[in-house]
């Protein structure tokens, strides 16, 4: 099987309309890859930082308060474990 991948990947590399396939959506050995895999393994977020986030973004003119809002959320889903 690993002989047909770079026989592929050859053709792919050298002739133009044959194209590499895609790489699946979902993995067959169930581990997560991609971003999903980076926002699983994230490095936790200083606590204190998390406390302080909302309210220095209410200092950002004009929009501060929309930002502060998303903060919010965004530290919701942050700290949320699944």
């Amino acid at each position: 099987m690993d002989f047909v991948r770079h026989v592929h990947e050859w053709l792919a590399d050298h002739i133009s309309f044959i194209q590499y396939p895609k790489p699946r959506l979902k993995s067959l050995s169930g581990h997560k890859h991609g971003w999903h895999a980076r926002w699983a393994t994230r490095p936790p977020m200083n606590r204190l930082f998390a406390i302080f986030m909302p309210s220095m973004f209410l200092f950002v003119p004009y929009i501060g308060v929309y930002l502060a809002a998303l903060a919010v959320v965004f530290l919701f889903f942050y700290f949320r474990r699944s």
